[in-house]
């Protein structure tokens, strides 16, 4: 249990880490953006200052499910949160991705693979919901 518990201490502070390089860079890309906007914000600038908070978010959900994993717990709550991991990192490559320099069959397939991810996040959600309810009556 001790390693368990060494390597999350280490995962969690990498998190803090991005966490907070995240938060002070998103307010200092916006001003940036502001600043030298001039007549119009370019597709690149746009890119960035919606990458860095999805990093962010990442990141906050790894914290998350980082005790769940040290103190043994399994089931439906770590399903969600791996899902919603996933869901969050490809939307991220969707935006970082450069359009003009991709095949559209790439495109296609991220796109698949959040359509899969946010069915089976919602068929979770439903199987939860029900559940709760059969316990309820």
């Amino acid at each position: 249990m001790g390693f368990f518990l060494a390597v999350a201490v280490v995962l969690l502070l990498g998190t803090v880490v991005v966490i907070l390089h995240a938060t002070v860079s998103f307010p200092r890309e916006i001003a940036h953006v502001v600043i030298s906007s001039g007549a119009g914000v370019s597709y690149e600038d746009l890119q960035q200052l919606f990458a860095l908070p999805f990093g962010a978010i990442i990141a906050l959900e790894l914290t998350h499910s980082v005790p769940l994993m040290v103190m043994g717990s399994k089931g439906d709550e770590q399903v969600r949160i791996v899902l919603m991991i996933g869901i969050l990192a490809v939307v991220r490559k969707l935006i970082v991705m450069e359009m003009d320099q991709v095949l559209g069959i790439l495109i296609f397939g991220l796109e698949a693979a959040v359509l899969a991810l946010v069915g089976a996040f919602a068929l979770l959600l439903w199987v939860d919901r029900t559940m709760a309810l059969k316990e309820k009556s």
